[in-house]
């Protein structure tokens, strides 16, 4: 134990200066440099970590100060108010939001009693709901609003010149006008053709003879 004692203090008396107060002296130094390159590394790292959570200058420079004028407890201040999230990080979130929204999205449902769907349905089979119409070529399911089959190319529905399609009316509610009624009938008996009748010709005509 002595020893060691001995040891000590001759590294002490040994040390450049010649004294402990010289000694004391290397220490502090070393302890302020030490405390001061800390600190510098503490306002760059606030200053980046800022950077990378918002970009709104005043909370940056707020962040900053903090940190800069009360050191390590002014760290712990700003590690306990800093945004959660990085920029980064939010974005990424918002992309997987984006991402499970459009997955909803894509799963159809029934409009009546909201019942998952699959697309080649063309009735609910809960609900009994009609959601599409068969093709009448190839009977395969097709949308309200599309005008022609994709699968087999035919056209849907008939449409006048120069009158817009009404999308989302099924092709049965769309039906031609009734025409008008033949001067022909089809009886039970027969055939019986309606014979239009002839003006009666001006006694001048009918006084001439032949």
């Amino acid at each position: 134990m002595v020893g060691l004692l001995n040891v000590g203090a001759w590294l002490l008396i040994s040390w450049p200066g010649g004294s402990w107060q010289a000694t004391v002296k290397v220490v502090l130094a070393a302890v302020i440099t030490y405390l001061l390159v800390l600190w510098v590394l503490m306002v760059w790292w606030t200053y980046r970590d800022i950077r990378a959570r918002t970009r709104d200058p005043f909370l940056q420079a707020a962040a900053v100060f903090v940190v800069l004028v009360f050191n390590l407890p002014g760290l712990w201040v700003y590690l306990i108010g800093r945004p959660r999230e990085t920029l980064a990080e939010a974005y990424a979130r918002s992309l997987e939001e984006e991402a499970l929204l459009q997955e909803l999205e894509d799963l159809k449902a029934c409009p009546s009693c909201h019942r998952r769907v699959a697309d080649e349905f063309i009735i609910c089979p809960v609900c009994q709901t009609q959601l599409k119409e068969p093709c009448a070529s190839c009977s395969r399911p097709l949308s309200y609003s599309w005008t022609a089959c994709p699968y087999c190319a035919r056209p849907r529905r008939a449409f006048q010149p120069g009158t817009p399609a009404t999308p989302g009316v099924p092709a049965a509610a769309e039906q031609t006008a009734p025409q008008a009624p033949t001067q022909r009938r089809t009886a039970h008996a027969g055939l019986r053709v309606a014979t239009p009748t002839t003006a009666p010709r001006p006694e001048s005509e009918a006084a001439d003879p032949a």
